[in-house]
């Protein structure tokens, strides 16, 4: 196979590759990118055969199963994830700018563009690095204009290809910033909105609150229902928390069966309220199946409430939530404890 065939073939791969992954709702990372390579490319028979075993179950491709997809059938085989995702991104936008190069007989301009652009994919490659890449190529290509119909036609599907491949980048960014079960916003996207909102509250002198929510003996429940009945739990609880909060309120998913609420311009009081109104809602609701046919009985929330004080750490803000949360589950559990009922 000769050079061009070869990258031909790995603009293929990368094109089938991306829309798959953001399909199954998978973030574009080199090692995620890796594995669904090799699966796209059919070089890797254990890795499809386990792939295609959870597309059959329609079972939702976690963090944990991408991570350990890779360690299994990849780490020890594969060059270099982040490498390959370069390389192949490298090839594609290479063969693309020599291209116009050669129609406009600007190469010395795009190759200062591809250079630049190139030096951006660094070995810590994240999607929005590359939709940054990408848009530098999608700038220089639109810029093109007057240089006859095969030109434009043939501009206008380059410019076609590599919007797709940023919409899938974009895709994936926001999906990063989401818990991929629940919908709520995960622990990285709420560090950084406490990071922003804390700022916010010293600019402002405006309050912050939080809610640190933990549900009651969820363990228990698990081993007693099966994890898939646990899962629609976490789903239902996350949804019952978003509807009782508003609009610029933040929930995020904190880890396991915990969920952190994040309330700007709500006081502790405020804050306290809102918590006693979800404890008793959940206090007051009966689990069924989907069918109706059984009865689950309920779950209990823990909710744990702190306000910001300005200039203080982060981690000591989200800490008084934690303590209140901890003296809830020593007092008995199905409690709102806030941080000055703490002695």
């Amino acid at each position: 196979m000769s050079d061009n065939q070869l990258i031909e073939q790995t603009q293929c791969y990368l094109r089938m590759a991306l829309p798959m992954m953001s399909r199954h709702r998978v973030p574009i990372t080199p090692r995620n990118y890796d594995v669904w390579y090799q699966y796209v490319s059919g070089c890797n028979h254990e890795l499809s055969g386990a792939i295609d075993a959870f597309r059959n179950k329609g079972e939702a491709f976690t963090e944990e199963v991408n991570e350990n997809l890779y360690r299994k059938y990849c780490a020890e085989i594969s060059e270099g994830a982040a490498q390959r995702l370069r390389e192949d991104l490298k090839n594609m936008l290479t063969n693309v700018v020599e291209e116009f190069a050669a129609m406009t007989g600007k190469a010395e301009k795009y190759n200062s563009v591809l250079t630049g652009s190139i030096a951006k994919l660094s070995d810590d490659l994240s999607a929005e690095t590359i939709k940054v890449v990408l848009d530098d190529i999608l700038d220089e290509t639109k810029k093109i204009s007057g240089h006859g119909l095969e030109m434009q036609r043939r501009l206008q599907q380059t410019t076609a290809e590599l919007e797709n491949i940023q919409k899938e980048f974009e895709r994936a960014k926001m999906e990063a910033s989401v818990d991929f079960l629940t919908g709520a916003a995960n622990r990285k996207t709420f560090n950084e909105n406490l990071e922003r909102l804390a700022g916010e509250a010293v600019r402002t002198s405006e309050p912050l609150s939080l809610l640190l929510l933990d549900i009651d003996h969820f363990k228990k429940f698990n081993d007693e229902h099966g994890h898939l009945v646990g899962d629609e739990v976490l789903k239902f609880v996350a949804k019952i928390i978003k509807e009782h909060v508003r609009g610029q309120d933040l929930i995020a998913r904190y880890g396991g069966e915990e969920f952190v609420v994040l309330l700007p311009s709500t006081p502790l009081g405020g804050a306290k309220i809102l918590a006693e109104k979800i404890r008793r809602f959940f206090d007051h609701a009966t689990l069924k199946t989907m069918d109706q046919s059984k009865t689950l009985g309920r779950i209990t929330l823990c909710i744990g409430v702190a306000g910001y004080r300005p200039e203080e750490k982060l981690s000591d803000f989200v800490g008084r939530a934690d303590k209140a949360l901890y003296l809830a589950k020593n007092n008995g559990r199905n409690k709102v404890v806030a941080e000055v009922d703490i002695q």
